[in-house]
Formats: C-alpha cells, sequence, structure tokens
C-alpha cells in the first residue's frame, strides 16, 4: 500500500462574516444618494432661485420618501425569494417601476415648492399652470426607476452573498462532522481487536497458573484503555503522549511474548513536542506483532523511529519478520491494520501526506509515515 500524493498548503476555514444590519445600509445607501445629488446641485447646476447652502433640504425629503417608499420592497421580496428566476425579475421590475410612480411626482412637489414657491396643495387641489403641468410631475420617472431597480439588486446581491456564505459554512460544518465521525469509527476499531488478543493471553495464563502475571496484565490493559479513552479521538497529541501510550501496549504484548520482542525507539527528541494522531503508531505494531513477532520462535525486534526533514515528521515502524517480499505478505492492510491507518491519514491530512510499506533487509518490513510538521502549543 502506498499513497505518494504531494502535500498543499491548508485551505483557510471558511467562516460567514457578520451581516450587516438591512436598517444601517438601507439608511446610509439614501442618504449617499442626497449627498451626490446635493454635490451636483450645488457644484455643476447651482440654484439662481435659491441659495445653494439650502438645496440639500428639499433633497433630503426626496430621499426620506425614497427610504418610506422602498421599505414595503423588503417584504415583498423575502415572499418572492423562491420564485424562478424569470417570475422574480419580472415581479422585481414591476414593484420598481410601482415606486418609481409613486415616489417621482411627491419627489416633485417638493421640488416645486421648495423652488418655484408653488404650493403642494394647489397640485392637490388639481390647480396647475402652463409652467407646471401634470404630465410633468412624472418627469424622471425612469431616473426614479433606475435607482429602484438599483437599491432591489443590491438588496438581492447582498443577501445572495451572506446566504452563499453561510451556505459554504454549513457544507464546510458538516464535513468536518462526518471526517470527526468517520476518525472515531476508525480509532475506534483498534481497541476490540486489541482486547480481544490480550483477553485470550490473560485467559491463557490463568489456565498456566500465572496469576500474578496475568493480574498484572489486567492493570497494564486497565490503564492502557483509561489512556485510551480519556483522549479524544479527533484531536492530536505529541509525539512523547503518544510514545507513551506506546509502551502502555508493549508492556502487555511483552508480557505475552517475553523473550521472542525486542523493541527499540530511536526518536530525535526534537520530534518529542510535535503534534500526531492519537494512537497512529500502536496498530502498525500491533501488526507487526500479529504477522512478524507471532511467526517467530526467538530474535523478534521492533524498530520505532521518528524524525524531521525539513517540514516533514517521518515516522516508520520496521520488523524483521520471516517475510522478505510482498507476495509473502499474509493480508496485512486488511481489518484494522495498515487499510485503518491509511483512512484515518486521508482524512486528517487530505493531500498533505505519504504513507509507504516497503520490505527491509534482510527481511521484514518497514511501514513509513510522513506527515507535516505540526508544533505544540505548550
Amino acid at each position: 500500500m502506498k499513497n505518494m500524493l504531494q502535500p498543499e498548503h491548508k485551505r483557510a476555514l471558511i467562516s460567514a462574516d457578520t451581516k450587516p444590519s438591512f436598517w444601517l445600509l438601507h439608511s446610509l445607501g439614501w442618504l449617499f444618494y442626497v449627498l451626490i445629488l446635493t454635490i451636483d446641485n450645488v457644484a455643476f447646476i447651482g440654484s439662481d432661485k435659491l441659495d445653494d447652502r439650502f438645496v440639500i433640504f428639499p433633497l433630503l425629503i426626496s430621499g426620506l420618501l425614497a427610504i418610506l417608499l422602498t421599505l414595503p420592497l423588503r417584504s415583498l421580496y423575502r415572499r418572492l425569494w423562491c420564485l424562478s428566476p424569470v417570475k422574480l425579475f419580472i415581479s422585481v421590475v414591476v414593484s420598481s417601476l410601482l415606486v418609481a410612480a409613486i415616489w417621482t411626482p411627491l419627489k416633485n412637489m417638493v421640488i416645486w415648492n421648495w423652488e418655484d414657491n408653488y404650493s403642494i396643495f394647489l397640485v392637490l387641489n388639481g390647480q396647475f399652470d402652463e409652467e407646471h403641468h401634470p404630465a410633468r410631475l412624472f418627469m424622471t420617472i425612469s431616473y426614479a426607476f433606475f435607482m429602484v431597480m438599483a437599491w432591489s439588486s443590491l438588496y438581492f446581491g447582498i443577501n445572495y452573498h451572506f446566504r452563499l456564505v453561510k451556505e459554504k459554512e454549513q457544507h464546510f460544518n458538516a464535513v468536518m462532522l462526518s471526517h470527526k465521525a468517520q476518525i472515531k469509527m476508525l480509532r475506534y476499531q483498534i481497541n476490540p481487536h486489541f482486547l480481544f488478543n490480550t483477553l485470550n493471553a490473560i485467559s491463557t495464563l490463568v489456565l498456566q497458573g500465572s496469576k500474578e502475571r496475568a493480574n498484572t496484565m489486567l492493570i497494564k490493559l486497565s490503564t492502557f484503555f483509561r489512556y485510551s479513552l480519556d483522549n479524544d479521538p479527533e484531536k492530536k497529541i505529541t509525539l512523547q503522549e503518544e510514545l507513551d501510550a506506546l509502551r502502555l501496549y508493549l508492556d502487555i504484548e511483552k508480557t505475552r511474548f517475553d523473550e521472542r520482542l525486542t523493541v527499540h525507539f530511536e526518536v530525535s527528541p526534537a520530534t518529542e513536542k510535535l503534534l500526531v494522531p492519537s494512537l497512529i503508531i500502536q496498530p502498525l505494531v500491533e501488526n507487526s506483532i500479529k504477522y512478524a513477532i507471532a511467526k517467530m520462535k526467538s530474535g523478534g525486534e521492533i524498530r520505532i523511529s521518528a524524525r524531521c526533514e525539513q517540514d516533514e515528521l517521518i515516522l516508520q515502524v520496521a520488523d524483521n519478520g520471516p517475510f522478505s517480499c510482498f507476495s509473502q505478505l499474509p493480508g496485512m492492510s486488511q481489518g484494522v491494520g495498515l487499510q485503518n491507518i491509511d483512512e484515518r491519514l486521508n482524512v486528517i491530512y487530505p493531500h498533505q501526506h505519504q504513507f509507504e510499506l516497503s520490505v527491509a533487509q534482510p527481511q521484514g518490513f518497514v511501514v513509513t509515515m510522513t506527515l507535516p510538521v505540526e508544533h505544540s502549543l505548550e
């Protein structure tokens, strides 16, 4: 089994920004419209009927009318959100045109009253003159329609953006929860397998009358499982903690195999504080014991090494079992063995790890894991 995927940069976590207040954006948007019109009137058009300093007042009233008239569109658009794109577009156009048809005459009446001293009450009573014709109340309706359509576009654009971000965040969280569940499932597959082997060995010791050894083995087994259950399988621990757990496991196995098993640790001090998935080495050692040491009558050795090369942590478990080629491999990749570890690494380090099985010299096998370097915060 071999996984030679090239490492990639970690993707940044997706998180939805806080959505701005509708009232804030609604008010600021129309106030900005008033500001732009004021600058246009004062700087470019000018006014010979009114002091330029006061031209902002009718424009402010026009902006307030726009704020009030476009407010109902918010409730309307919420109801229309699930329509098909074509129906939604038609609805928005018709609604914007209706608002523009109401806003334009009201705005023009305010301007007539302010600039021409033509009373709004004269208009309401139907008293028009040549300069102030009823049709002229709807002048600039196309401009008003454009402004309301711009408001509608911004409303949908902003809401679509934050809905999309929220959906991405929900999808990301769902994937993370799925990965966590998968990690737990894969990690917890180890315990029943190891428990069966150990209890079988304890039963044999009891039948042989070795009660003290059986009791010692039970104590070590309970200590190991307490350690295992206290560590969340989705979290990472330091390599030193991982090796401590591994030594608990090996103490149990040495009780089973006695002098048939010798373990050598070659761990660089620089790697001891680096983070690794919990109980990631123990299944590899268990495979070596099951498929190599258990087949030997004496002289069984397992070497566990850890070193750093550039930004990578290299972990190796090697044995001197009786096998010297892959054709002799008795299904080590099945069950809770190498396949389990490979799946866990694929979940925890997607595209950022290597997992390789090779033949040792003169015999045996070497399992190599290459992981990204992660430093403990402690």
